[in-house]
């Protein structure tokens, strides 16, 4: 059993971060943990557009780091991380503070791609934080208050891209034209045929016009110019929302020590920084070698949180790590408002049944914090038996 004298410090508190935080916890209650994080609140992303059509309140998907760790006796600290010293275990942050730490774990989440797209940070709208809801959901807003189709476009058409086109056609109706730019020949091209068919059936009731094999090549004050197969077309626009991709949040990384992977830290199977044995990196910020196709999604860093929590507990038990291995539950996707499709772990479900399923299965993976958010969420878990009826049925046919 080794001992430890100097915190187990994890940078970043998204998916993988507090499921590692938080697993470890439980595994080892006596060691010590130190969450950092620039943000004051975890962000449930996936219900972030339930959010927006204000189908569910704010704070229920986001609720307080503080809470979250301090009921599971980890020390949280909200601070900008500025540099990493890897060789002497050394982390400086935007205060001039400087820890150390005898494990790091590494998981900074993800920021918007522009792919240096002329003018899409000044000109676009994002969808990657509560900031952005907010920003958003204040021009749409002030959008109710004036004439009708407005042109809206939604470069990207993966899940976040598809989610937003029909919540906000559900949401404001004929306020918005709404069009998807797509690069490649279809939308949801890294998702399950279930879901990308409905998504299609739902762009179509919609009347939600897709542009595939469409790449924008500008975006001014009020236009946007877009490169397809019939050549480069220019055209008016009220707003654009960007959702085309994301990189790595590695702003404080400046240290050629570390080997990186398209743009992504390289870290081996045991999800270790190989370089540095007590430095791992688990998230969207991390690319494992041999597993290059991993998504980056929330399913991936919330099971490498867990796997890497196993680890951790076998390393300081003296014994050696377990390669990682992905196991896929399958995917979910909101279709507007009150429906959803659902493909994974041997079935298929698509519209309002599969939008109660998917609360109820969100809701089981919300941090367990407070009574009041046990509260807010218990109607959705009131909806257990019609979810377990089905899937009863679906494994008996």
């Amino acid at each position: 059993m080794k001992s430890i004298h100097k915190p187990i410090v994890i940078v970043g508190a998204g998916f993988a971060g507090m499921t590692f935080a938080l697993n470890l916890k439980k595994l080892n209650p006596s060691i010590p943990i130190l969450v950092v994080d620039s943000e004051t609140n975890f962000i449930f992303k996936p219900l972030m557009y339930e959010v927006l059509s204000k189908e569910i309140r704010s704070w229920e998907a986001t609720p307080k780091f503080a809470n979250i760790f301090s009921d599971a006796g980890i020390t949280f600290l909200r601070n900008c991380l500025t540099k990493i010293s890897i060789k002497e275990n050394i982390l400086e942050f935007s205060d001039d503070l400087k820890l150390s730490y005898q494990y790091l774990v590494i998981c900074t989440g993800s920021i918007p791609n522009s792919f240096s797209v002329k003018g899409v940070n000044e000109n676009c709208y994002f969808f990657n934080d509560f900031q952005d809801l907010k920003e958003l959901n204040s021009f749409l807003k002030k959008s109710q208050e004036t004439a009708f189709h407005k042109k809206l476009f939604i470069v990207g058409g993966g899940p976040s891209g598809i989610e937003l086109a029909c919540k906000i056609k559900d949401m404001f109706t004929d306020k918005f034209e709404i069009n998807v730019v797509e690069k490649s020949n279809e939308i949801l091209n890294k998702n399950k045929i279930f879901n990308r068919e409905q998504a299609e059936k739902a762009l179509e009731k919609r009347k939600i016009k897709v542009l595939l094999n469409s790449t924008v090549k500008e975006v001014s004050e009020t236009r946007i110019t877009i490169s397809s197969e019939v050549g480069i077309t220019s055209l008016d626009k009220d707003i654009v929302i960007w959702t085309a991709g994301v990189k790595p949040n590695l702003s404080y990384l400046e240290t050629d020590e570390i080997t990186k992977k398209f743009g992504r830290i390289l870290v081996n199977k045991n999800l270790q920084i190989e370089s540095h044995k007590n430095c791992f990196a688990i998230g969207d910020i991390s690319v494992i070698e041999g597993m290059e196709d991993l998504p980056i999604t929330a399913q991936v860093a919330m099971q490498e949180g867990n796997h890497l929590a196993n680890n951790l507990q076998l390393l300081i038990q003296g014994k050696d790590p377990l390669p990682f291995e992905f196991k896929d539950n399958g995917e979910m996707i909101s279709l507007g408002i009150g429906e959803a499709s659902i493909s994974g772990l041997g079935f298929t479900l698509s519209g309002k049944l599969a939008f109660e399923a998917r609360r109820i299965i969100y809701a089981s993976k919300l941090p367990d914090i407070t009574e009041i958010l046990k509260s807010a969420s218990s109607w959705i878990f009131q909806k257990k038996s019609i979810f377990k009826k089905f899937l009863k049925k679906d494994n008996s046919d």
